[in-house]
């Protein structure tokens, strides 16, 4: 028998955004991308108590600027 559980990914973190100021680039999912530093990429305003996964060094930031909550 096959295990078919999704196993969480380390490299993605979920967050709630807590501020109506961020600004991120998404995928085609509405997630937060790898390329989040890049200065070239196209952002899009996530509104406030939005739910997503994005990388975990990009929850950090908007963590440590109170930019969003880490829930997972």
């Amino acid at each position: 028998m096959s295990d078919t559980t999704t196993k969480p990914d380390p490299t993605m973190a979920t967050v709630v955004i807590t501020a109506d100021h961020v600004y991120l680039p998404l995928d085609e999912n509405g997630d937060g991308t790898f390329d989040w530093a890049a200065s070239n990429v196209s952002t899009t305003k996530v509104p406030r108590r939005a739910r997503l996964k994005v990388p975990v060094d990009l929850a950090c930031f908007l963590s440590d600027r109170d930019q969003a909550e880490i829930v997972s």
